[in-house]
């Protein structure tokens, strides 16, 4: 068994065709792989590269992206050779692991790797079945009104400052190391991504902007929903179930699948999704170092 980068035409060719069965539960390693980012490797079965065609997958046994956020898709762990891993990641890998997300078992599995997490999330992972719900237009210059007088808009980076407090909510509930102090600068960077490459929806009233969503994966196939966050003065008002539905609109126009996680003690985000048409279809875990 061997790491192998990740190169040629060829090769994302071949890890476009591994992971297509996966893809719903690995989105951000998929959009890792659509966009040839240069820090992918192929778990081969073979000590040598064998990906000579664009067919050829048989030996691919999974992908890795070896980043400080360690995505992967491993199908079947017990495939693996746990030694020769342990050999070549110190190797390969250029700067710590913070944080390794993607399918649960798999999650789990590389945790052995990088011992005593800070933090582990797990979560469901849900795909929308259900697109007969009532569809809000919300084309990318549109505005759309509801009825009490709310517009969805598509933010941009101009609506930064709007979107901050919000963004750092968000973060504080759904993503922070407990311990660790969230800064005003992280939590810049990370909307200033969002805004720049993903689609973020927010959801205004009377002017202010008191609700968000955007994609935070654009795979090959799907299209992964994440940074779902109202204003608790706001909330139970159909907000976040408004804009959810606007970003599945989208997705099903570019012929992608939404696709999301949430925790499961989250029971009320549960039944909104679950409202909205979304099914369970696996397990997805994230460990934060």
């Amino acid at each position: 068994m061997k790491l192998i980068p990740v190169e040629t035409p060829q090769d994302f060719l071949a890890a476009q065709q591994f992971i297509a069965p996966y893809e719903e539960t690995c989105v951000s390693l998929a959009s890792l792989i659509r966009r040839k980012t240069d820090k992918l490797v192929f778990i081969s079965a073979s000590e040598s590269s064998v990906l000579s065609t664009s067919s050829t997958t048989s030996n691919i046994l999974g992908i890795l992206n070896l980043d400080s956020t360690l995505y992967h898709c491993i199908p079947d762990i017990n495939k693996i050779e746990k030694i020769s891993l342990l050999e070549d990641l110190p190797y390969l890998l250029k700067k710590p692991v913070r944080c390794i997300s993607g399918e649960a078992s798999s999650t789990d599995y590389l945790i052995k790797f990088f011992p005593n997490p800070k933090q582990l999330y797990p979560y469901k992972m849900m795909k929308w079945t259900n697109s007969t719900n009532k569809v809000i237009s919300t084309d990318s210059t549109a505005v759309t009104t509801l009825s009490g007088g709310e517009e969805i808009i598509r933010c941009t980076e101009h609506d930064m400052d709007f979107l901050h407090s919000l963004q750092k909510d968000y973060m504080k509930d759904e993503v922070a190391v407990p311990g660790r102090t969230l800064t005003d600068a992280e939590v810049d960077i990370t909307l200033r991504q969002i805004l720049k490459n993903q689609i973020c929806l927010a959801m205004t009233v009377d002017g202010e902007i008191v609700a968000k969503a955007n994609t935070n994966a654009i795979g090959i196939n799907c299209v992964q929903i994440g940074g779902v966050y109202t204003h608790p003065l706001y909330r139970r008002n159909g907000y976040a179930g408004a804009l959810i539905q606007a970003l599945c609109n989208r997705a099903t126009r570019a012929q992608k699948q939404p696709v999301l996680f949430v925790k499961g003690k989250n029971k009320p985000a549960l039944s909104l999704y679950q409202k909205l048409g979304f099914e369970e279809c696996g397990r997805y875990a994230i460990a934060y170092y």
